[in-house]
């Protein structure tokens, strides 16, 4: 094998693995995008579940930032109820499926 065919196969290896690594790099900004947007989306959820979303954006923010300033230990304390409620609406789903289950018709 001559010395330019043994550099062009080296090419073209050199450059299916640049492609490769393209590849994986895009795959791995979408996976990343997902999991943002999921995130963001879960966000949202909760702004709607504690009955904050007829907020302006403003007030939103701002309390946003005045909890982010918090104690820890009152953090603590709304992850305990935040915990209770979620806690709380999964027992009554459990019991409403129970209760339809054995519903006679």
């Amino acid at each position: 094998m001559t010395k330019i065919n043994l550099i062009e196969r080296r090419k073209k290896y050199i450059t299916q693995r640049i492609n490769k690594l393209k590849e994986m790099e895009a795959s791995l900004n979408v996976q990343e995008r997902k999991r943002r947007t999921r995130r963001l989306i879960e966000l949202g959820g909760l702004v709607s579940k504690a009955h904050l979303d007829t907020w302006d954006s403003n007030t939103l923010l701002g309390a946003f930032l005045y909890l982010k300033e918090s104690d820890p230990l009152q953090r603590n304390a709304w992850a305990h109820k935040g915990g209770v409620v979620f806690a709380a609406e999964k027992m009554d789903r459990v019991l409403s499926e129970r209760q339809e289950r054995f519903k006679t018709p």
